[in-house]
């Protein structure tokens, strides 16, 4: 979660002389002296009202060799709470808490992943994950299995904070550097800024978690990732379905919110392979975050 005790840039006190006496009945009237401000050196970001914390994610691995429970760590801030939600609604981009939060896309993934494996061979494969937070989409797919997993994960956000969360991330996992990389990217924009992965080809596969929260997201999305994937690639979208909403939405967007992200996935070249239902609720493991 986020909160900020003010949006100006330093936040300071006015101090004032109390009057020593005289005429003047009001003992809080300043003097003539110049009012002078503090700076309190408080910070101007999440730390005021929440700290980010280190949880442990739980997921099964089914392979050839076993079926247990493992579990990765996750730096990240949980839940939201009212200061956040109203600081958020208020404050200027650099206190969203957004990406430094696990929302249930995510989870939904992590469920999937072993459903995942026979449609998506991820072995060896070149993977990019767009809006990843704290990275735990790509996490798990990076730590769920060694034999299948990718050979490079390129973690990609527009928020330099989230992605210093997400840098930590994968240093506590114990993620070989040349396994990984963390970049800044905008949705829509020029893709150049990845370097390397585009002068030695493009991905083999895309990914994104609970990221289609604003309808006015969903087509910067899909032109970077026609951008990035290449022909015969496959995108992973773990999706939630609810967004947002404004009078310049066609009303099939708001009729049914899935159906619209797959007509405008096909106009970007992006054709439905399968979906996959989150499971049901006696599959479920009761805790998968604590």
């Amino acid at each position: 979660m986020s909160a900020a005790a003010c949006e100006n840039s330093a936040v300071t006190r006015s101090a004032y002389e109390e009057h020593d006496g005289g005429d003047d009945d009001d003992s809080c009237t300043s003097s003539n002296e110049p009012t002078r401000e503090e700076d309190w050196g408080l910070p101007q970001d999440f730390s005021l009202f929440a700290e980010h914390e280190f949880e442990e994610v739980f997921y099964s691995s089914i392979n050839d060799r076993e079926n247990s429970i493992r579990s990765f760590k996750i730096q990240c801030i949980v839940p939201n709470s009212p200061l956040d939600i109203m600081n958020k609604s208020k404050s200027e981009k650099q206190y969203d808490a957004t990406g430094h939060c696990v929302w249930a896309g995510a989870f939904l993934l992590i469920h999937c992943i072993d459903r995942l494996k026979p449609q998506v061979p991820l072995a060896k494969k070149r993977v990019i994950e767009f809006g990843c937070g704290t990275g735990i989409g790509g996490l798990a797919l990076m730590l769920a299995d060694e034999l299948s997993a990718p050979s490079v994960m390129y973690f990609t956000d527009n928020d330099p904070a989230a992605l210093r969360v997400c840098e930590r991330n994968c240093s506590v996992n114990n993620l070989s550097e040349e396994s990984y990389a963390v970049k800044e990217l905008s949705w829509g924009c020029d893709i150049s800024v990845l370097g390397e992965p585009l002068r030695n080809g493009f991905f083999d596969v895309a990914l994104a978690t609970d990221v289609l929260y604003d309808v006015d997201l969903i087509d910067p999305l899909f032109t970077s990732v026609g951008s990035c994937v290449r022909e015969d690639g496959i995108f992973i979208l773990s999706h939630i379905p609810r967004a947002c909403y404004n009078d310049n939405n066609p009303p099939e967007a708001i009729q049914d919110l899935e159906k619209y992200i797959i007509d405008q996935a096909a106009n970007y070249g992006l054709d439905l392979i399968t979906t996959i239902s989150p499971p049901r609720e006696e599959e479920l493991q009761e805790n998968i975050l604590k």
